[in-house]
C-alpha cells in the first residue's frame, strides 16, 4: 500500500510572538548594534514540545535539559540570554528563552554552568565545534517539494535488507558514480552506473531484489572518514561528510533527496542508530554526568544511560526527528543490549503508534559490548524479546549466526563447512520461536527460543563487523573462488538466511564476493572500521568476476519473495504450517502457504551440509526443483547437492 508524506513538524514558526515579546524588540538598546529581544516564557512554547533551538521566523525558541544547575545561557548573534526553568510535559528540568527576530542559519552556543556545551537536540551543526545553527529541518522539503509514495510492503517479514556504508558503497572508481556523488548520500541513487557493462549502486540493488537498506551510521560523527561512524556527536544531523553542501537547507535536502530517491525506486531506508555511547564522554558530560551509566557498557569508554527518563526522552524524540523530519522507515540499534527492554518497547509503541501508516522496522543487537551489567535482566536480551513483540521490534540472532557460519572471526567454519549442529540449524529455519505462545519475558536471558513473532529475527550470516562472509570462509581453508569450493559455501550460507522463517540481512558486496582482505591481512578485515578504502570500499569488478554468485543471490532473493511459505507471519502458522526435521545432518523444512490446509505442503527445502549428494522423498504430487546451488532451474529430479540449499515447489 502506499504511503503519503509524514505530518508536518508542531514547531514554533507558525505561532505569533506575543505581545511581551514584541514589546521587548522596541527596548532593544542599539549601543551595541542589534540583539535580538529574549523573554523566559512564552505561548510560543506551547506549539514545539521537544527540546533543541525550535524556530520561526518571528523568534526560535531555546531549550535544554539541566538537571545539575541554573546557570544556562546560550549566545546568539553576538548576545547572550540566560535560560529560565519552565514546565513541559514528558521533559523535567528544562531551562528555556525566547529570542526575538528571524534566526534562521545562525550559529547558537550553549553554556551550562560555564561550560561551553553542544545541544543535544541540534538539527545542524558548525562541524568541529559545539555549535549548532537554527534550522527548520521540517521545513525543508525534498527537490520537488513532495515525498514520493513508501514502497508498499504487505508484512515486515517481506524485508529484504541490504546492510552498507554510504562511502564504502560508491567510493571507488569502479562505481561509476559521478565524482563528487562517490562516498556521498546521493551517490547512493544516482542512475545509470555501470561498470563493465554491469550495473552498480542503486540499479544494482535493484536488480538484486532487495527492498531495504540499511545505512550504516549516518548521523554526525566525531571522526574523519574512512571511518564507519560508530562514534556519534550530534544524533539529529546528516554526517558532513557524507554531503555535498555547505549550507545547512542544502545538506538537509540532500538527505531528504537521497530517502526519496530510493523510495521511487522501491527500496525503503532503515538507519543504523548509535545511542549506546558517543564519541568521548565530553560530549555530553559538560550538561551532566547523568547522560552516562556509572561503568562502560559499550566497550567504547563510556554508555548512555536510558534508565534516567530524560535520556531515554532524548532517544525517542530522535528517533521520532528522523522519521518524522526525514521519512525514514526504520532503526537499526548498535547495541541494542546497552538499553532497557521496557525503553525499546515504549520508543517503539510511540513510534508505531503515532505514525501508524509507516510500518516501521526496528531491530537491533541484543547484547553489550561484553560487559557485566548490574541491570542485565532489565536490558534488551534474548530472554525479553517476547516482551518487545507488541511494539514489533526484532534483534539480531547471533546464535543462527553462529550455527550457520561458526565463530565470527575463528578458521573453523560450522553447519556451512559441512559440520556443526542440525538441529540449531531447523530450529533457526523455523525462526527461532517461542516454546510458549506468550510475550512474557524468558527467565534465561540467552534461551535461543525467542522470537514470539517471526518478524523479531533478523537472520544473518555476515555483517559488517569482524570477518565479512567470504573471508571467513578463505580464512578457514576454502578456495577456489567463485567456482570453487569457497563459492560453493558461500551460496550454502546465504541459501540457509534466504529460505528461513524471519527477515533476512545481508552485508554490502556479499553478493559478489567481497573481500576485505588486503596483501593477506585478515586482521585488518576482522575489525575494519577505520581502515582505508583500499580495504573497504567496494570493487565492482566483482560483480563481474564473480557473476554467477551474484546471480544466484538475485535468484534467492526472488524465490524468498514469490514464496508466502517463507514469510510466514505469526506464531500459529510457524507452528502449524512448517516442519523442520534432520536426517543425520541434513535439514528438510516442509512449507504450506495456506493456513486452511497447513499440513499440505507446497515447499519443500534441503539444507545438505554433507559431502554427498542426498535424495529427498517428496510427498505425492508433482514437484518441480526451483533453486539448487546453480540459482533458479527447474528441474522434476530430487537430488540434493552437497553443501546447498535446495528449493521443490509443488504444481
Amino acid at each position: 500500500m502506499s504511503r503519503t508524506a509524514p505530518p508536518p513538524v508542531r514547531s514554533a514558526r507558525a505561532v505569533a510572538l506575543t505581545i511581551t515579546a514584541l514589546l521587548s524588540l522596541l527596548l532593544v538598546p542599539l549601543s551595541a548594534g542589534f540583539a535580538p529581544a529574549a523573554t523566559a516564557a512564552s505561548p510560543l512554547a506551547a506549539a514545539a514540545d521537544t527540546l533543541g533551538a525550535l524556530y520561526s521566523p518571528a523568534a526560535t525558541t531555546f531549550r535544554i535539559w539541566s538537571p545539575d544547575t541554573s546557570n544556562v545561557k546560550v549566545t546568539i548573534a553576538g548576545s547572550t540570554y540566560s535560560l529560565s526553568p519552565v514546565t513541559l510535559s514528558g521533559y523535567s528540568n528544562v531551562y528555556q528563552v525566547v529570542v526575538g527576530g528571524d534566526l534562521k542559519d545562525e550559529g547558537y552556543q550553549f553554556s551550562v554552568g560555564g561550560n561551553l556545551v553542544r545541544d543535544p537536540y541540534a538539527q545542524m551543526v558548525k562541524p568541529g565545534t559545539t555549535q549548532g545553527i537554527v534550522v527548520d529541518s521540517a521545513a525543508a522539503a525534498p527537490t520537488g517539494g513532495t515525498w514520493a509514495p513508501r514502497p508498499s510492503r504487505a508484512n515486515r517479514e517481506d524485508a529484504v535488507i541490504y546492510e552498507l556504508s554510504v562511502r564504502d558503497f560508491t567510493i571507488d572508481p569502479s562505481s561509476g558514480v559521478a565524482t563528487t556523488k562517490r562516498g556521498k548520500f546521493l551517490g547512493l541513487v544516482q542512475g545509470g552506473t555501470t561498470h563493465s557493462g554491469v550495473k552498480t549502486g542503486i540499479d544494482h540493488l535493484k536488480e538484486l531484489g532487495v527492498n531495504t537498506v540499511q545505512l550504516m551510521p549516518s548521523f554526525d560523527f566525531g571522526t574523519t572518514v574512512p571511518n564507519w561512524g560508530y562514534d556519534p556527536v550530534n544524533y539529529n544531523v546528516p554526517e558532513e561528510q557524507y554531503s555535498q553542501y555547505t549550507q545547512p537547507e542544502d545538506r538537509i535536502r540532500e538527505f531528504k533527496d537521497m530517502v526519496n530517491e530510493f523510495h521511487k525506486n522501491g527500496i525503503r531506508v532503515v538507519m543504523d542508530v548509535v545511542y549506546n555511547h558517543t564519541l568521548t564522554p565530553s560530549v555530553f558530560n559538560g550538561i551532566t554526568g547523568k547522560y552516562y551509566t556509572p561503568t562502560d557498557l559499550s566497550g567504547t569508554g563510556n554508555s548512555i544511560d536510558d534508565g534516567n527518563p530524560m535520556v531515554s526522552r532524548m532517544i525517542r524524540d530522535s528517533l521520532e526527528h528522523w522519521v518524522r523530519d526525514y521519512n525514514v522507515d526504520g532503526f537499526r540499534f548498535d547495541l541494542l543490549g546497552v538499553h532497557y527492554y521496557k525503553n525499546a518497547a515504549s520508543w517503539a509503541t510511540y513510534l508505531n503508534t503515532t505514525y501508524s501508516d509507516r510500518d516501521l522496522l526496528l531491530y537491533g543487537e541484543p547484547w553489550n559490548g561484553a560487559a557485566a551489567d548490574p541491570q542485565e535482566t532489565q536490558k534488551v536480551r534474548y530472554g525479553n524479546v517476547p516482551a518487545l513483540a507488541p511494539g514489533h521490534v526484532g534483534v539480531f540472532n547471533g546464535t543462527y549466526r553462529d550455527a550457520i557460519r561458526g565463530g565470527t572471526d575463528t578458521n573453523v567454519m560450522a553447519y556451512m563447512g559441512g559440520s556443526g549442529n542440525p538441529g540449531a540449524i531447523a530450529f533457526g529455519m523455523r525462526g527461532s520461536p517461542t516454546d510458549n505462545k506468550s510475550t512474557t519475558p524468558i527467565a534465561d536471558l540467552w534461551n535461543p527460543a525467542f522470537a514470539y513473532d517471526p518478524e523479531q529475527t533478523m537472520n544473518y550470516a555476515s555483517i559488517h563487523d569482524n570477518l565479512n562472509l567470504y573471508d571467513k570462509i578463505t580464512y578457514s581453508g576454502a578456495g577456489g573462488g567463485a567456482s570453487g569450493k569457497a563459492g560453493t559455501i558461500d551460496r550454502f550460507a546465504t541459501g540457509m538466511v534466504l529460505t528461513s522463517q524471519g527477515i533476512p540481512v545481508l552485508a554490502e558486496g556479499d553478493e559478489f564476493l567481497r573481500s576485505k582482505v588486503v596483501n593477506g591481512d585478515y586482521s585488518t578485515a576482522k575489525n575494519s572500521y577505520k581502515a582505508p578504502d583500499s580495504v573497504n570500499a567496494i570493487h565492482w569488478g566483482d560483480k563481474v568476476t564473480n557473476a554467477r554468485v551474484f546471480r544466484y543471490y538475485r535468484d534467492a532473493i526472488a524465490l524468498r519473495k514469490s514464496t508466502p511459505g517463507l514469510r510466514l507471519t505469526n506464531w500459529d502458522a510457524i507452528h502449524n504450517q512448517m516442519s523442520a526435521q534432520t536426517d543425520g545432518s541434513v535439514v528438510i523444512g516442509r512449507f504450506s502457504s495456506d493456513a486452511s490446509a497447513p499440513t499440505t505442503y507446497d515447499t519443500i527445502v534441503v539444507y545438505n551440509p554433507t559431502p554427498s549428494t542426498y535424495t529427498v522423498t517428496l510427498p505425492s504430487g508433482t514437484w518441480t526443483k526451483i533453486l539448487d546451488t546453480t540459482g533458479a532451474v527447474a528441474t522434476s529430479d530430487s537430488s540434493c547437492q552437497t553443501l546447498t540449499v535446495s528449493v521443490f515447489k509443488k504444481s
